[in-house]
């Protein structure tokens, strides 16, 4: 994909910075900031920026396309569940196919929810203003329903497209009930963990 379409931001939107308000542009200059760790700071921080002004259907065709990608996770646990059912050390391959989502997300530099949390805030925690804030609100909001959408159509297509035999279908319906016995407080709070991984 062609990074100027990766990178495309609305011209109308734009994150209140001091460094826009001054007329300059960011630059990330590791000799002339006090440490690395700063220098790395600034250059999440100026991805946020751009982030946070991306264009909204850009964003959410994007997110739609991570909730797909998301579905690989389920796909590759379900089908390790039934195949390697009675194989030593199934457990900890079957967990393992729960990444390939996650790969799939982060190769493709897809919208995914749980990856826009400190790139998206860095630059409304410099500068917390009323605007930035709803910056970040349309960022989370439009990329939780694009993942929402797209994890729906997979599950979707997963259980009713004839793609799967019943026992793998049988699968991925007792990993999500599994999923579902929680807890709402277990659910935050592995949540809480998930986030912070």
């Amino acid at each position: 994909m062609d990074n100027d379409k990766i990178d495309q931001h609305s011209d109308e939107i734009e994150v209140e910075s001091e460094e826009k308000e001054r007329g300059k542009k960011i630059e990330i200059d590791e000799d002339r900031l006090p440490s690395r760790a700063m220098a790395i700071h600034e250059h999440i921080r100026q991805d946020g920026e751009k982030e946070l002004e991306r264009d909204a259907m850009a964003l959410l065709w994007s997110a739609i396309a991570a909730g797909l990608s998301m579905g690989a996770s389920l796909l590759a646990k379900g089908i390790f569940h039934v195949e390697l059912e009675g194989v030593p050390g199934s457990f900890l391959l079957e967990n393992l196919g729960y990444t390939f989502g996650f790969i799939i997300v982060i190769m493709a530099r897809q919208q995914l929810f749980t990856e826009n949390t400190v790139t998206a805030v860095l630059p409304v925690m410099q500068k917390p203003t009323m605007s930035n804030v709803g910056l970040l609100m349309r960022l989370w909001g439009v990329v939780l329903l694009g993942n929402i959408l797209g994890t729906g159509i997979a599950a979707w297509a997963f259980e009713y497209m004839p793609i799967f035999n019943e026992e793998t279908r049988d699968a991925f319906v007792k990993i999500g009930m599994d999923v579902m016995k929680n807890t709402p407080s277990e659910m935050f709070a592995n949540a809480i963990i998930s986030g912070w991984l």
